[in-house]
């Protein structure tokens, strides 16, 4: 049921309802959790509208690169994105987490504390994002016989509904992200020793585990970043997965400096 009201001169798609929830709830998980830990509430607000913008014009940049063919006939469908829509949308996250540190330091905040509120929020959001994905037959997966396959708006043979596989990721990690909010400050082995422990473990543990879903769906979804013809989604998300161990444990407290006794 892509779309859920159809007037003469107004339609509203399942999609458009379910991005509006997934922006809204996102929004206010980070708006709420700034407030509590003493940000400026209308500073974090309009951080978390900007880095939207941002990263949806980032993500809508990178598909048309990725997906030229589509655009070359008429550069102008580039802004149509109601006839032409689409977006890569691990660009459009990596683009607003990026909008959302340089902000965070221009401002002289805690930059990994507010990526941490970032990545729990997003995953929130993420949920509604990928219902609607499903509904709309967006960002669908490969054929497949298996009985769990669908056929979706636009298919005609079964396939794998990676929207819902992305969809319970999602909401898993935004549990376990909330979860471990109040744990891993008592981690011995993320302390390293230390009376305290520095923030940015959700938001490396969300790089890493993010990383090792897409690795392993990847075989079930369509490519979707293409450089001449290669795919490189692998790269991508192996390159995400290294940064996300490489940061988790320098915000542990330990360094590299292995050849220096501590």
């Amino acid at each position: 049921m892509p779309i859920l009201l159809e007037l003469p001169f107004f339609k509203i798609k399942s999609l458009t309802v379910l991005v509006f929830l997934a922006i809204f709830f996102s929004g206010f998980a980070f708006w709420r959790k700034g407030r509590e830990e003493h940000y400026n509430t209308f500073e974090i607000f309009d951080t978390f509208i900007m880095s939207v913008i941002f990263g949806v014009a980032v993500g809508r940049l990178a598909f048309v690169i990725f997906h030229w063919s589509l655009f070359r006939v008429n550069i102008l469908s580039i802004f149509n994105i109601v006839q032409t829509p689409g977006s890569e949308l691990l660009l459009v996250l990596a683009a607003a987490i990026w909008f959302v540190y340089h902000h965070a330091v221009k401002n002289k905040w805690d930059a990994f504390e507010i990526l941490d509120f970032y990545v729990t929020a997003m995953s929130l959001g993420m949920i509604f994002l990928y219902a609607g994905f499903f509904l709309d037959g967006s960002y669908g997966g490969t054929f497949t016989n298996l009985p769990w396959g669908v056929i979706t708006t636009g298919t005609f043979e079964k396939t794998h509904p990676v929207q819902i596989y992305s969809l319970c990721y999602y909401l898993f990690v935004y549990i376990y992200l909330s979860k471990m909010e109040y744990v891993y400050r008592t981690l011995e082995w993320y302390r390293a020793g230390k009376k305290t422990a520095q923030s940015g473990f959700l938001f490396s543990n969300f790089l890493i585990l993010t990383a090792l879903f897409h690795l392993l769906i990847q075989p079930l979804s369509l490519p979707s970043m293409l450089v001449k013809g290669v795919v490189v989604d692998y790269f991508v998300y192996l390159t995400m997965l290294f940064f996300g161990l490489i940061l988790l444990y320098k915000r542990s407290g330990r360094s590299f400096n292995f050849g220096k006794k501590s």
